[in-house]
C-alpha cells in the first residue's frame, strides 16, 4: 500500500474511532460539554540521506510511513499539535532502533517538512531531521517560495548564486556559507520569493572559485512552494552534489549538476607533445577551441567542466592545428563523466593504432572502502593478470586476462590500506612491474598499465618505459 495512504487510513480510523465513541453516548452526558476539537498542524518526511536505505517514519510511537526511499517524500498530512515524537528506522525494523528519534513542539496550523539528511557516521555527518517550520500560506500571485538546506555531509559550507540562466555569476551569493544541516531562511522566518521563471542556480564551496555546482536552467512555475535539499549525488557526475526538489503538491525531483565531466590523457608512449581540441561537431581546429597545450606522456587534465552536448575531439602535434587524431561526434550527457585517452602507437597498426579512447567514469565513493579501476592501456604488452603481492609472493589475482585497451568491468573494493600490485602475463607467475598504492576510505582511483614492455626493439622502439598511471576519480 502506498505510506501515504496508509498514514491516511490511520489518522481515518482514529476519527471513525471518536464518532463511535460519540455515538455510544460517551461524550453525549447532558451534564458535560463535549471535549473541544484537537487542534491539527501539517507534517511531511523527506528521505536526503543518500546511503540509508529505505525507511520508515514512526509518529508518536506508530509507524506512519513505510518503505520511504532516498529522493522520496510524503504529502502534508494532519496531526495533532503539540510535542510530537518522530522516529526514523532502516525499513521493517522496530522503532526502538530509530537513528533519528527527536521530539519536536509543532504549532496549530503550521506546514512542517522533516528532512533525513546525513549518513551512518558518527559525528556532526551523523544522520539526523532537519526541521522545516512554515506558515504554510500559498506564494503570492505569479511567485514561487522557496527554501534551501544543505543536506550534503562531505561537502563544506557552500555559497549559493541564483541567478537568471544567462547571467554571469553575480558578484554576492544570494545565500552565503550555508553549512551541513543548516537551512535558509532560518525556520520560521519568511520563505524567500522570486517571480515565476526560468533560473538558474550555482553553488561553489564557501571561500573558492570553482563552480561545485550548476543546474543550467531551471524553471520554476507560479504557485511553487517548494524546499531545494543540496544532496550528494552518487553518479558520476562532476559535481558532488544534486538538488532534490520538494514541492508542495508534487513528487520530489532531482537536478543533477547541467555539466558533463571530461578528462583527456596522452598515454601514447611513443607520440611527442600533443595539443587537444574541443569544438563543435564539424569544426575546425582553431586557437578559440584548444583546450589543453603541450601536454606530454603521460600527463593528464584533471576533469574539465564543459556544458552537456556533442562534440568532436582532436589531437594536434604541439603548436599545430593539424589533426593527427580525431573522436567525432562524442556526446556528453549532463551529470556524466568521460576519460579520453590518446592510446596506440605512432604509426602502429591494427589494435596498436593511434587512436583517441573514450571510458564512461564511475566516481560515486563506496562508503568505508576504497574503489580501485584498472585499465590495460601498454600497447606492446600481452593480456596480464593484476595480482595482490605480499613482499614477492603473489598472494592474490584481483584481475586476470585482461587485455589490452580494455578495462576491468566491475571495480575493485578494498578495504583502506598500502597494497602492492604487479602484473604478469596471463596464467603466468613471473612479476614484470609492480608499484605500491596508499588507499583511503573514500578513494576512488583509476591504475592505467600504460607506456613499452619493450622499448629497445619491435613497435614500441624509443617509446617511453612501462609503468602505472594513477588517475584520482574524485
Amino acid at each position: 500500500m502506498n505510506p501515504h495512504s496508509l498514514l491516511r487510513l490511520r489518522l481515518g480510523a482514529v476519527a471513525l474511532s471518536l464518532l463511535t465513541l460519540t455515538a455510544c453516548g460517551v461524550f453525549d452526558d447532558d451534564d458535560e460539554a463535549a471535549p473541544p476539537p484537537i487542534a491539527q498542524t501539517q507534517l511531511r518526511a523527506v528521505h536526503a540521506s543518500a546511503d540509508t536505505p529505505a525507511v520508515d517514519v514512526f509518529i508518536n510511537g506508530t509507524r506512519a510511513l513505510a518503505g520511504v526511499t532516498f529522493g522520496q517524500t510524503s504529502g502534508f498530512n494532519a496531526v495533532p499539535a503539540g510535542t510530537t515524537r518522530v522516529q526514523v528506522a532502516v525499513a521493517n525494523q522496530a522503532a526502538s532502533t530509530s537513528p533519528i528519534d527527536v521530539s519536536i513542539p509543532l504549532s496549530a496550523g503550521r506546514d512542517y517538512t522533516a528532512i533525513a539528511v546525513g549518513s551512518g557516521a558518527t559525528g556532526p555527518s551523523r544522520l539526523q531531521a532537519v526541521l522545516i517550520d512554515d506558515a504554510g500560506t500559498a506564494p503570492a500571485a505569479g511567485q514561487v517560495k522557496l527554501r534551501v538546506v544543505h543536506g550534503a555531509p562531505a561537502v563544506p559550507a557552500v555559497d549559493i548564486f541564483v541567478s537568471a540562466p544567462s547571467d554571469p555569476l553575480p558578484a554576492q551569493p544570494t545565500i552565503a556559507g550555508l553549512s551541513f544541516a543548516q537551512q535558509a531562511p532560518a525556520a520560521a522566518q519568511t520563505a524567500l520569493s522570486v517571480p515565476a521563471g526560468s533560473y538558474r542556480v550555482r553553488a561553489r564551496v564557501a571561500g573558492q572559485t570553482a563552480i561545485a555546482f550548476d543546474s543550467g536552467p531551471l524553471a520554476l512555475a507560479a504557485g511553487t512552494d517548494a524546499v531545494i535539499v543540496a544532496v550528494p549525488d552518487g553518479g558520476p557526475s562532476l559535481s558532488p552534489i544534486q538538488l532534490l526538489i520538494a514541492a508542495k503538491g508534487s513528487p520530489a525531483t532531482f537536478v543533477r549538476d547541467s555539466r558533463a565531466a571530461l578528462r583527456v590523457a596522452h598515454f601514447s608512449p611513443n607520440v611527442p607533445a600533443v595539443d587537444v581540441f574541443l569544438k563543435a561537431p564539424g569544426a575546425a581546429n582553431a586557437a578559440a577551441n584548444r583546450a589543453l597545450s603541450g601536454v606530454v606522456f603521460p600527463q593528464d587534465s584533471g576533469f574539465l567542466a564543459v556544458d552537456a552536448g556533442t562534440y568532436d575531439a582532436s589531437v594536434a602535434l604541439a603548436g599545430s592545428l593539424n589533426g593527427v587524431l580525431d573522436l567525432n561526434g562524442a556526446a556528453l550527457a549532463r551529470g556524466t563523466s568521460t576519460s579520453v585517452f590518446a592510446i596506440g602507437l605512432l604509426n602502429g597498426s591494427g589494435l596498436q593504432a593511434l587512436r583517441l579512447a573514450a571510458y564512461a567514469d564511475e566516481r560515486a565513493p563506496v562508503a568505508g572502502q576504497a574503489k580501485v579501476r584498472v585499465i590495460h592501456l601498454s600497447p606492446d604488452a600481452p593480456a596480464v593478470d593484476v595480482v595482490a603481492l605480499n613482499g614477492s609472493a603473489i598472494a592474490s589475482r584481483p584481475v586476470t586476462n585482461l587485455a589490452f585497451p580494455n578495462a576491468t568491468s566491475a571495480a575493485l573494493n578494498l578495504p583502506p590500506g598500502s597494497y602492492t600490485l604487479g602484473v604478469t602475463a596471463t596464467g603466468t607467475d613471473t612479476v614484470v612491474a609492480s608499484q605500491t598504492f596508499a588507499l583511503a576510505a573514500g578513494d576512488v582511483v583509476t591504475v592505467a598499465a600504460v607506456g613499452c614492455l619493450n622499448t629497445t626493439a619491435g613497435a614500441c622502439i624509443g617509446g617511453q618505459a612501462f609503468q602505472f598511471k594513477v588517475l584520482n576519480d574524485r
